[in-house]
């Protein structure tokens, strides 16, 4: 946890000390903000790295820092066509933007997100099974932003819920009063740090700072989970980066855009490495994604209402509904629910719930289903992590044939665990597939309009125009060679019954692997190359 001090100073591990005006220290220290602490940044990944423990709160904070050095250097750059003129309420605006990004985080960060968004999707299909649910029509079916304003912004569901906190919470309301005292100034403002959240302008600067491949969120995640797991993956210059940062003022990639002048090209390109290995390495690491799925059915379990009295955790609609109440007659109530809403929440109503299925297993009366969360419970809780079935199987391929690989793997997984479940005879969910699919850098080499957050490169000629590139077209780095490729990932998981001895399980994940092998081959090595299983060491919290 931060210290904080009295002087609207924060001392950060990874920057020093991080200067606030006093409206942003009275918001960082609002029990609206304060929430985060109480948030891990990376999720259960602690279960498996221990020091990663850092919170939502410190990486507000991080992404709040690198924005004012940003906006500092833009203001600076010269010729002054290439820097950009933050003018005193644009400047205060994008710094709460900064501040607030994060603010509508839900427990255990993006594992917490993605229960909440599948469960809000399955019971809107249950209501109407006719309705396709695409990316555009999220933003009716969650219940957010129903305004055309902001439909050209970010879907993801924490994005949307911090801007709809902006615009809805009368603590931010008080807050920015201090800064703009008149309420239509206010309101302009709010509309204004909303949209930047979600992300609404791709050709806006400010938005930029918060929403391009090279952004203070993407920089500061970087540098704050490898310094918190204890790996180097995220060592870039961070200085350096910024005081190559230029703005593009003509129109020849996409109107006006955030670039590096070409001299940071390198420096660019370990940062885009650097972040894929921290992503393929320690983010979708083998024994990291098993945690992930068994806090995902378990807090499902608990979102869905299946769960017992004083269990249940709130699902999108009651989230959004209480951040809306924060106005009404009940605002206290809703107060409590909203700042309880944490991963210590979960953790508390995760023991109580253990403590309800173990009594009813003991009495013979848990359903497969309740014994299945009980174990996943009660893995969460030993800290035992196991080896997959299968080793990670990896291979890097095209980005062309990655959608149909991804697609087919999905499915073709989906079915033989099905099927080598009923005939083992356990319960469905106790056979886990995972696919995950990690690319480079974000670029496409013929879709001009996906690439509007790649990184630009601008070169600079003596007597001649300005170059403009993407840093995937560049001969002089490897990023090119990489531009159109990904990192195709699979795991199969047993989550093991606590009354299964040692001789039984052997035998599960056996058959387990036996009936995985034939698709695998298919996917990974139909061309010819040989199998590449990683070899691993075994059963210890905290192994990589």
């Amino acid at each position: 946890m931060a210290e904080v001090n009295k002087a609207g100073r924060i001392y950060d591990p990874v920057y020093g000390y991080v200067e606030l005006s006093e409206t942003e220290f009275k918001l960082v220290t609002s029990p609206l903000f304060q929430r985060l602490h109480w948030i891990k940044q990376l999720g259960p990944l602690h279960t498996v790295f221990p020091s990663a423990q850092h919170s939502r709160f410190s990486h507000t904070i991080g992404v709040f820092y690198i924005v004012k050095k940003m906006i500092e250097h833009l203001k600076k750059v010269r010729p002054h066509k290439y820097g950009y003129k933050f003018d005193s309420k644009e400047d205060q605006i994008l710094r709460f933007a900064a501040l607030l990004h994060d603010i509508g985080h839900v427990p255990l960060s993006h594992v917490g997100e993605k229960v909440l968004k599948d469960s809000a999707k399955r019971r809107h299909q249950s209501e109407d099974k006719a309705v396709e649910l695409e990316d555009e029509d999220k933003l009716t079916w969650w219940g957010l932003f129903p305004e055309p304003e902001y439909k050209g912004g970010s879907t993801k569901l924490h994005e949307r819920l911090s801007a709809h906190i902006v615009l809805r919470s009368r603590k931010i309301d008080e807050l920015l009063r201090d800064v703009w005292p008149q309420k239509k100034r206010r309101e302009q403002a709010k509309k204004r740090i909303a949209r930047i959240i979600v992300g609404q302008d791709s050709t806006d600067i400010p938005t930029l700072l918060l929403h391009s491949e090279l952004d203070a969120d993407r920089l500061d995640y970087l540098l704050r989970d490898s310094f918190f797991t204890g790996v180097g993956y995220g060592k870039i210059e961070l200085d350096y980066i910024i005081s190559r940062l230029r703005v593009l003022p003509g129109s020849e990639l996409i109107g006006r855009r955030l670039c590096v002048e070409g001299k940071g090209l390198h420096t660019v390109e370990h940062y885009i490495l650097g972040r894929f290995f921290l992503q393929t390495l320690i983010i979708y690491n083998r024994k990291v994604r098993f945690m992930d799925l068994l806090f995902e059915d378990v807090m499902t379990y608990m979102v869905e209402g299946k769960a017992p009295d004083g269990c249940e955790l709130m699902n999108l609609t009651q989230f959004r509904d209480c951040i809306e109440g924060c106005k009404g007659e009940d605002r206290r109530e809703h107060l409590h629910r909203l700042y309880s809403y944490t991963d210590a929440e979960v953790y508390m109503k995760m023991r109580r719930l253990h403590e309800e299925l173990d009594e009813k297993q003991s009495r013979t009366t848990a359903s497969e289903e309740e014994l299945y969360i009980n174990d996943c419970i009660k893995t969460i809780m030993d800290g035992e992590v196991p080896e997959p079935v299968f080793h990670t199987c990896q291979k890097v391929v095209d980005l062309g044939r990655v959608e149909d690989r991804t697609a087919m793997l999905e499915k073709e997984a989906e079915d033989v665990a099905k099927d080598v479940a009923r005939k083992l005879g356990v319960w469905r969910k106790r056979v886990k597939t995972n696919v995950v699919r990690q690319e480079v850098m974000k670029y496409r080499p013929d879709e001009e309009d996906a690439n509007r957050e790649a990184v630009t490169i601008m070169f600079k000629k003596p007597g001649e125009s300005d170059k403009c590139i993407y840093a995937a077209e560049s001969n002089a780095t490897l990023l090119k060679d990489l531009s159109n490729k990904a990192l195709l990932l699979f795991n199969v998981y047993y989550v093991r019954c606590k009354a299964e001895s040692e001789a039984e399980v052997d035998t599960i994940e056996g058959a387990i692997r036996e009936a995985f092998n034939g698709i695998v081959n298919k996917a990974f090595y139909a061309d010819g190359t040989e199998p590449e299983e990683r070899t691993h060491q075994s059963g210890t919290v905290g192994g990589s």
